[in-house]
């Protein structure tokens, strides 16, 4: 028999329980604001709203910020709130866009009449599938039985994982002490059940490695439930099982990011892809490995054709381009549409400026399943290739288990290219996804299959260090001996900015008007190889005339003049 009191508590829980269920039904909106105007946020106080970090990295690629990077107004935002029975999911600062919930139909009616509010999409409701037709999404992705390769490991005993490194020579990075440190790697996926007990990565829980979560279906920080898919991902990525099974990142960052509804194919997917690659740009995260790739939704309404594969038009597309312009390197799988009617590149694979991954067996054959290119516009897709068939991971529970898909090749190579990166800081992100695709073995013969090859990264690490000699070489033949020179002199809008380092302290560089009133300044870290470049671009602005530049950095001091017209 249930005591009274028992029964009154259980009705109290369910009572609890029932406006998050509602919420949880509740139709999604996409709100898109007309403008920022008015915003308490400025360009000129970006750390406001981006991290040191974040920052950092956009000052080594001389990334000025825009407008783009501004945050929703939260004027407006509070505005829409008061409408009625309305919550916030999250915002896009680089669409200008809230994604709300709610089934206030009179809200709806007040947040379109509201001046600032340019239109509210179709409603997108979250709906679990009926048992019965509800699909595994990676269907191609089952589990295989585990087969360790016979030949030895180098001193990294990558074990079971082995393979799927070595042939891209990834182990030559390993070898040289790049397995990914200082860098942080934003993970989208699906879930990370068992990431946050998995015994594979002990070692990276005690060096506080997952540095952030956060769940856009729910708008928590919880990301450790749901699909397995994601789990599967991460472990190529950070496992630490020497003997057993490693990753090809163990000894990076990571931020992960649930975006994917796995029972459902909903275009909120793409909002919620969206928002974690802001975040992880927030965050200042160096590279984004997402295995997530769209064509078709629940709702045909909502599908692509494959002229719309042309790298612009879908809003993930326009998201991963976005987040390549904030200075990140976006790998994204092409997908696994390769034997089916619809044969070509998901999107955002289909995006410039990114890495599209196919996936190719351990004796470089591709894979049945991998999508193939071109994009619609002709270029080459995918970009690259890597080790997609019989991929050795980790299961929830720390056994090794292994599935085949782009799903599983795209962060393989993810966290090759973080370690390559580790050893080259220097080089800009488009830099090195070119010297990735030229180290690769089809880069004079690129196909529709695995595009431009599989990557060679001790090709890509010697190709790197005789890029960075030459640099050097250049920029101290452009100083000519001096600590300081700027061209063009005379200059209209912008200028680059060669000073040599004469010791580990902050580079300032500042610039005055003719009146002497400071008109422009930066503060930078000392370069690495004793030689900077700075570019300062939105220069237009300023009146013509004579600007004086100065440099300090500790106690070396240099100036020259500068004529604006």
């Amino acid at each position: 028999m249930i005591h009274s009191n028992t029964v009154y508590r259980l009705l109290l829980v369910l009572l609890l329980l029932l406006p998050l269920a509602s919420l949880a039904q509740a139709p999604r909106y996409v709100i898109t604001f007309t403008d920022k105007n008015n915003s308490p946020y400025r360009l000129t106080t970006p750390a406001a709203y981006l991290s040191p970090r974040a920052l950092a990295r956009r000052q080594r690629m001389h990334i000025v910020p825009d407008s783009s990077d501004l945050p929703v107004n939260p004027a407006y935002l509070t505005t829409l709130l008061a409408t009625g029975q309305v919550t916030l999911r999250y915002t896009s600062r680089w669409f200008n866009q809230a994604i709300i919930q709610t089934t206030d139909s009179e809200a709806l009616q007040k947040i379109n009449a509201l001046p600032f509010v340019k239109n509210t999409s179709a409603p997108m409701q979250r709906q679990r599938m009926d048992t019965a037709h509800n699909v595994y999404k990676w269907d191609t992705e089952r589990k295989l039985a585990a087969t360790k390769t016979t030949l030895q490991a180098n001193a990294n005993d990558y074990g079971y994982a082995y393979t799927q490194i070595h042939l891209h020579n990834g182990e030559y990075l390993h070898q040289k002490g790049y397995t990914g440190q200082g860098m942080l790697i934003a993970v989208l996926d699906a879930g990370f059940p068992g990431v946050n007990t998995n015994p594979g990565y002990d070692s990276l829980r005690a060096a506080n490695g997952i540095v952030y979560t956060f769940n856009c279906s729910t708008a928590l920080e919880d990301v450790y439930g749901d699909d397995v898919h994601g789990a599967w991902c991460f472990s190529t990525l950070a496992a630490n099982l020497p003997g057993q099974l490693v990753g090809t990142a163990p000894g990076a960052q990571y931020a992960l990011f649930k975006t994917e509804e796995a029972a459902t194919e909903q275009p909120i997917e793409e909002n919620n892809w969206a928002a974690a690659a802001e975040r992880a740009d927030s965050l200042g995260a160096d590279i984004l490995s997402s295995s997530l790739a769209y064509n078709t939704f629940d709702n045909a309404t909502y599908n692509y054709t494959y002229a719309q594969m042309d790298g612009h038009t879908s809003l993930i597309a326009k998201a991963a381009i976005m987040a390549a312009r904030k200075g990140m390197i976006v790998l994204n799988a092409i997908g696994n549409e390769g034997s089916n009617t619809w044969h070509y590149s998901c999107t955002p694979a289909d995006a410039d400026s990114i890495l599209a991954v196919g996936a190719v067996n351990g004796n470089k054959i591709p894979a049945a399943f991998s999508s193939y290119g071109p994009a619609a516009d002709g270029r080459i897709k995918p970009d690259v290739a890597a080790m997609g068939v019989s991929t050795q991971l980790l299961d929830t529970n720390g056994t090794i288990t292994a599935s085949s898909g782009t799903s599983f090749a795209t962060p393989v190579l993810a966290g090759l290219v973080t370690c390559l990166w580790q050893a080259f800081p220097q080089i800009d992100n488009i830099r090195l996804m070119q010297v990735v695709r030229a180290c690769s073995d089809h880069y004079t013969a690129p196909d529709n299959r695995v595009g431009y090859g599989i990557p060679d990264f001790k090709m890509a690490f010697d190709t790197l260090t005789k890029i960075v000699a030459t640099d050097s070489t250049l920029l101290a033949e452009r100083l000519d001996h001096h600590l300081l020179r700027v061209l063009p002199n005379p200059f209209s809008t912008a200028v680059k900015i060669y000073y040599a380092s004469t010791g580990k302290a902050p580079v300032q560089i500042t610039l005055y008007n003719a009146l002497g009133r400071l008109v422009r300044l930066s503060t930078t870290d000392a370069p690495a190889n004793g030689i900077g470049v700075l570019l300062w671009n939105n220069l237009s602005n300023l009146a013509p005339g004579l600007y004086f530049m100065r440099y300090v950095q500790g106690t070396a001091k240099a100036s020259t003049k500068l004529l604006k017209l």
